[in-house]
């Protein structure tokens, strides 16, 4: 079995866009959160990739211990 590595997208532009699509064939990548300037952003992209986590600022993404 392949380990995954969890991982969280910082922005949520095109080329977050096309990063999480990418993501979602990786066999050892698991998305789990975004992180952007806005909620509604980041609310956004969440929904649109299946993601639970979201993040309203950069750094509470990259401070969560499960990313």
């Amino acid at each position: 079995m392949v380990e995954k590595v969890r991982m969280g997208i910082l922005g949520t532009g095109r080329v977050a866009h096309d990063f999480a699509a990418g993501g979602r064939e990786a066999k050892n990548i698991e998305l789990i959160a975004v992180g952007s300037r806005s909620r509604e952003s980041a609310d956004r992209f969440a929904d649109e990739f299946d993601l639970p986590k979201r993040f309203a600022a950069y750094e509470e993404l990259a401070n969560d211990p499960e990313v």
